[in-house]
């Protein structure tokens, strides 16, 4: 993203004698008392129910103490600058909310740099309100607006359930920019941060520029590539507890959401559309920079719009200044600039993870690789249709290192990989993916079979995504790799196995036991050896021919077999599963089991030309401790494959 800093600094309204400290005059009144606002009351009152306030002056002339509810009466519309002063307390935080029947009531700002306004305050809930600021003209203002400055740390903020819209806001960025719903924090002398703040169930719509924004003046660092910042001067303050959940956000002039400067912030259940509508440069839907740990999952995000001469318009982008960022469980379809930037631009990314999620027809590319170390994008499934000219990849920069894994990328349309030099090929893994359909300029040794999603290109809404679960003969099944610390859910919330091989996409379709899996060693032969395999008449691992990675077990062309002993459980039913193919099909190979304690022995024969899938079950004698797994060809004059067992 590109960004300037505009550092706007306003008086405060306590004084600050030392960092953390902070001073309010005494309450008029005393604590836990509640105070009615009616502005449609013909006369100003003394602020009980009998006879609320009529007005925001009054209200902001007022220092509150800690327990005290400010309500607004419903159905009314307060005009002016709600401004409140005071704060509350551990347990006992002021809290401004509606009373009374009717739609929420309403503080409009009438073009005023904000409509909702708190300054070196903390202890706050602002509930059921609707914030309107529409000036004459376009101009820098806000609709709810939180600053600290040079005060330490301050803590809880509560913003519930608010619908915030009509902000015409001029196209400024960051601290001090235009926004919904914006926090700073301001001041060069102590440093400040937020800590413990909730957004929830807000409704955020027409407004310039950024939808829900947070900003700091304590933000240097080196991964952030020292923009706006004196070199080599680290002054970096990340704030703590930060949640944004439930929100909708849209026909925004720039950014969606944005999470900056939070350290294990989160970001969920948020939907996001018709963002970057106005501004007419880069932004992006639900996104980090400079902040670490943060992970967004359960979020919907589509037509975020990508106008000429623009880079950005994706859904999610993985800025600089950022480390361990997780997008989980999230939706993203119909961007125009795709679903996910990954931006090391001036700074650094890094350990970035993009799992289990899903991407319909989004537009320009899936990812544009402009920046990232030791980034992972795997268990995802992506749809592009007949009409589509997506890029797979698409490569701005060639620091870009990724690993993509267990991905399923259907590919109906025509657009390719493009690289920005041939030598950045090696920076991008593949393995173990599905590439179904056209994938011009696409890795080789990856497999191209039909997924068989279950109907593809048809979601509404991200509880609308059952067409992308896999059907019960899929080849994705089985078929992925074991990734650690692979957060333990599909995109459905289905266990995902943690020593087992998964699925391959975002749909865990199978069951396999963690327990008892994960037995077989050497199962993909990817060790280039046989062992702990013994051979019978020539079987041996090769190089090529495999179903996944780069090395096989070939058996034949006559008879001839490779197995093992594994270690098991008496009285305790297994399965055997694995993939196998034969030159000639009237040849069929053997997956089994033998020497289990049990009757005999059994198999399943795979007759097919192309990598098949293949399983039994078995259960193990009242004494058996061992079972011998093997790959058999019986007889014939071809060669047959066996991996992934």
């Amino acid at each position: 993203m590109f960004r300037r800093l505009i550092q706007i600094l306003f008086a405060g309204v306590f004084m600050v004698p030392a960092a953390g400290t902070f001073i309010a005059t005494p309450a008029a009144m005393a604590a836990n008392s509640t105070f009615y606002i009616d502005c449609s009351a013909g006369a100003n009152g003394s602020g009980t129910a009998d006879s609320p306030w009529n007005d925001l002056a009054t209200v902001d002339a007022y220092t509150f103490a800690p327990g005290d509810q400010i309500l607004l009466k419903r159905g009314t519309t307060c005009v002016g600058v709600l401004h409140p002063l005071g704060s509350g307390a551990a347990g006992a935080p002021i809290v401004v909310d509606a009373y009374g029947t009717g739609p929420k009531p309403i503080v409009a700002g009438n073009g005023a740099p904000d409509a909702v306004r708190l300054h070196n305050q903390q202890y706050w809930e602002l509930r059921d309100l609707e914030v309107t600021n529409h000036g004459a003209t376009v101009a820098n203002r806000r609709g709810v607006y939180i600053t600290l400055q040079d005060i330490g740390t301050g803590s809880y903020y509560r913003l519930t359930n608010l619908t915030v819209h009509d902000v015409n806001g001029d196209n400024t960025k960051d601290l001090g920019g235009s926004a919904g719903i914006d926090f700073d924090v301001l001041g060069t002398q102590v440093p400040t941060r937020f800590s413990d703040v909730v957004v929830d169930g807000n409704d955020v719509y027409s407004v310039d520029r950024s939808g829900i924004n947070m900003s700091t003046t304590w933000k240097c660092r080196p991964s952030m590539g020292w923009d706006g910042c004196p070199v080599h001067t680290t002054n970096y303050y990340p704030w703590q507890g930060v949640a944004v959940r439930n929100n909708t956000v849209h026909d925004t002039g720039g950014d969606g959401i944005v999470m900056q400067y939070t350290e294990n912030g989160i970001n969920e259940y948020n939907v996001a559309y018709d963002i970057n509508m106005r501004a007419g440069n880069n932004n992006a839907g639900i996104w980090a920079w400079n902040a670490d740990g943060v992970t967004f999952q359960y979020n919907e995000v589509y037509r975020v719009r990508r106008p000429a001469g623009v880079t950005d318009g994706m859904a999610f982008d993985v800025d600089y200044g950022t480390d361990r960022t997780v997008y989980q469980y999230n939706y993203s379809h119909d961007n125009e600039g795709g679903m996910l930037l990954l931006c090391g631009c001036g700074g650094a990314s890094a350990n970035a993870v993009i799992r289990y999620n899903v991407s319909q027809n989004d537009q320009s590319r899936i990812i544009m690789g402009a920046g990232a170390t030791n980034a992972s994008f795997y268990n995802n499934t992506i749809y592009l249709g007949p009409a589509s000219t997506t890029k797979i990849l698409e490569e701005y920069s060639g620091n870009t290192y990724i690993t993509l894994s267990n991905n399923i990328i259907v590919n109906q349309g025509s657009g390719g990989y493009t690289y920005a030099s041939t030598a950045d090929l090696g920076h991008y893994t593949w393995d173990h993916n599905i590439l179904y359909g056209n994938h011009p300029g696409g890795p080789s040794g990856q497999l191209t079979v039909d997924p068989q999603l279950t109907n593809p290109g048809t979601g509404t809404s991200r509880t609308t995504l059952g067409g992308y679960q896999l059907a019960a003969s899929s080849p994705a099944i089985g078929a992925g790799r074991v990734i650690a610390n692979n957060g333990g859910a599909d995109f459905w919330g289905d266990p995902v196995p943690q020593q087992c091989t998964p699925d391959i996409g975002a749909d865990q379709r199978s069951t396999p036991n963690d327990d008892v899996c994960g037995i077989v060693r050497n199962h993909g032969f990817e060790s280039g050896a046989l062992g702990p395999w013994s051979s019978w008449q020539g079987a041996q691992v090769v190089a090529g021919n495999a179903r996944t990675g780069s090395y096989a077990l070939q058996v034949g062309p006559g008879q001839s077999s490779a197995e093992q002993v594994v270690q098991v459980q008496p009285n305790t039913t297994y399965m055997v599963s694995g993939w196998a193919r034969s030159v000639d099909p009237s040849e069929p190979i053997r997956i089994g089991v033998k020497n289990f304690g049990g009757n005999g022995e059994v198999w399943t024969p795979v007759a097919s030309p192309t990598y098949a899938r293949g399983s039994v079950t078995f259960t193990t004698g009242p004494t058996a401790t061992s079972a011998t797994v093997y790959c058999y060809k019986p007889s014939g004059n071809a060669l047959g494959y066996c991996d992934d067992l």
